[in-house]
């Protein structure tokens, strides 16, 4: 069975096509607490935050899905609980953060994403 024709832009990479934010990007600690990773979510108006070492290297992410998550759980009684302990709650199947370049083709980056079921 052949490939189904890509459009062009998926030969392009994230820089050629504008997509991204590479600037003031809202981040947060292990050690912080998850009332205020909520208020940034709502501040932002984001859905996800990349969870920073001391060294600024991305650890791991938080994400709405992970709120949800506690919700579902009924583990939500205290939010002053670190995201180090509410990731805790996490489902075992969490492989990491998936990563990619301004340099990559979209088509790499959709490929990614798709092998890593995210």
């Amino acid at each position: 069975m052949s490939e189904m024709p890509k459009p062009a832009f998926m030969k392009k990479n994230l820089d050629e096509l504008g997509i991204g934010t590479y600037h003031n990007i809202a981040f947060i600690h292990p050690d912080t607490p998850i009332i205020k990773a909520l208020n940034i979510f709502v501040e932002r108006r984001i859905s996800a935050l990349p969870v920073v070492d001391e060294s600024g290297k991305v650890v791991d992410i938080y994400s709405k899905f992970d709120v949800i998550n506690l919700a579902a759980e009924k583990t939500y009684n205290n939010l002053d609980i670190t995201v180090t302990q509410a990731l805790q709650h996490r489902s075992q199947y969490f492989e990491g953060v998936v990563k990619c370049s301004m340099l990559e083709t979209l088509e790499t980056i959709v490929d990614r994403i798709v092998k890593a079921e995210v």
